[in-house]
C-alpha cells in the first residue's frame, strides 16, 4: 500500500522469510522452496510433461519438514 492513502508496508521480518533452493531433477531444473515454515516442495521444469502447468513446472511432492528430506525423497541436487 502507498503513503497516498494513509496506509504504509512494513518490510518482512527475518522470521518470516521463507526457504527456497534451485538444483536439478533427473538432469531438469528444479526449485524446492518452503511453502510454510517446515513444510517443503519440490518443483521440475519440465515443459513436454502432460503434467506441466502452464508454467512448464511439475509438481514432484510436499509435505517435507526440511530441505534435506525434500531433496532425499526427490533427488534434488
Amino acid at each position: 500500500m502507498s503513503a497516498e492513502n494513509g496506509s504504509a508496508s512494513t518490510p518482512p521480518t527475518s522470521a518470516g522469510v521463507l526457504g527456497s533452493r534451485y538444483g536439478t531433477c533427473d538432469g531438469k531444473a528444479a526449485l524446492a522452496r518452503e511453502t510454510s515454515p517446515g513444510s517443503w516442495q519440490v518443483k521440475m521444469h519440465d515443459p513436454s510433461s502432460p503434467r506441466a502447468g502452464h508454467d512448464g513446472w511439475v509438481m514432484i511432492g510436499s509435505g517435507w519438514s526440511t530441505l534435506a528430506e525434500a531433496a532425499a525423497a526427490t533427488g534434488l541436487s
